[in-house]
């Protein structure tokens, strides 16, 4: 099914301002996926200290020991 860029405006408008971040999140997403497509995967193996080094960062989640996203933000904002 073809869709118009015309239509996708027309949806865009209806969204609620609530909305219109997840809309843009997304739209972002399709934009800049395309443009990193000559970008090879990623196809290191995994190595033992990799492993050690997630395994730290969820035991540091499971206990509570994160940074807030409003604070990442801030920092890189001031």
């Amino acid at each position: 099914m073809a869709i118009s860029k015309e239509h996708l405006n027309k949806l865009i408008q209806q969204l609620s301002e609530d909305d219109l971040p997840i809309a843009a999140d997304f739209l972002e997403h399709l934009v800049s996926k395309s443009k990193d497509s000559h970008i090879p995967w990623d196809d290191e193996p995994t190595t033992k200290e990799d492993l050690e080094d997630i395994r730290r960062a969820k035991d540091a989640f499971k206990r509570g020991e994160t940074i807030k996203l409003k604070d990442v933000i801030d920092d890189l904002l001031n």
